[in-house]
């Protein structure tokens, strides 16, 4: 190969290389806006909670940020918690109420300890009814999800908080109705110890089996309308 040639093949070479760096800082620290220390600790502190990463989850927690912002009254009632929440039409079941819905979808206790004060504690609020902690059972252990609860019941602001039991799920998955029987009993006792108000939907939810009731099931985990038009029957009385 002549000078010449390999003078152009390494300028070539040395091209593309910058090119790949340029795109790779882009792409990795300024189009995901984070820095070294998102990596690292991502290396040797992986996040166990994915969702939280997601773009959706960033983009439903800085909308809600917003809304609350740009409200100037207090809120009568708001539910916070995963889909379970996110699906409930609170504001079409209770049209007589100012109700706002602070769910977001796959959420778990770590992820809405992170967002309570951008999603929830700037406001001021009447009456709170929680319901989260199902999607935490694939990442921890019962007694890590109650202690979240506890913190997540602690932190919160309002001026009555509601803790609504986890849901049964399809019969089928029986070990995990199990630990969902265990938590919904240990946060009763939460309840009873902090003085905060214990909402049963887990009772009138399952069937005989300790799984959720045909009559609710939609796909294994959410509810279907009458499973949501017999929740706002056990909350309406309460707002």
């Amino acid at each position: 190969m002549s000078p010449r040639i390999l003078k152009y093949a390494t300028c070539l070479s040395c091209l593309i290389a910058l090119t790949l760096l340029l795109f790779n800082v882009y792409y990795f620290f300024i189009r995901r806006e984070v820095g070294f220390s998102f990596y690292i600790d991502h290396v040797f502190s992986p996040t166990k909670d994915k969702v939280l990463m997601s773009p959706e989850y960033r983009d439903q927690v800085d909308q809600y940020e917003y809304f609350n912002q740009k409200l100037k009254v207090a809120a009568d009632v708001v539910f916070i918690g995963d889909s379970l929440t996110k699906r409930f039409d609170v504001q079409e079941y209770f049209p007589g109420h100012f109700v706002l819905n602070r769910g977001i979808c796959s959420d778990t206790t770590v992820g809405l300890l992170k967002r309570l004060d951008r999603n929830l504690n700037n406001l001021k609020i009447n009456k709170l009814f929680l319901l989260i902690g199902y999607n935490d059972l694939q990442y921890r252990g019962n007694a890590e999800v109650v202690a979240n609860i506890t913190l997540i019941l602690e932190r919160m602001r309002a001026k009555k908080i509601y803790l609504q039991t986890l849901l049964p799920v399809d019969a089928k998955k029986g070990d995990i109705n199990l630990r969902i029987k265990e938590m919904n009993d240990n946060l009763r006792k939460l309840c009873s110890y902090k003085g905060i108000e214990y909402i049963d939907l887990y009772g009138h939810l399952k069937d005989e089996k300790g799984g959720l009731s045909e009559k609710y099931l939609m796909d294994g985990i959410h509810l279907n309308g009458a499973g949501y038009r017999l929740w706002k029957e056990l909350v309406e009385g309460k707002l």
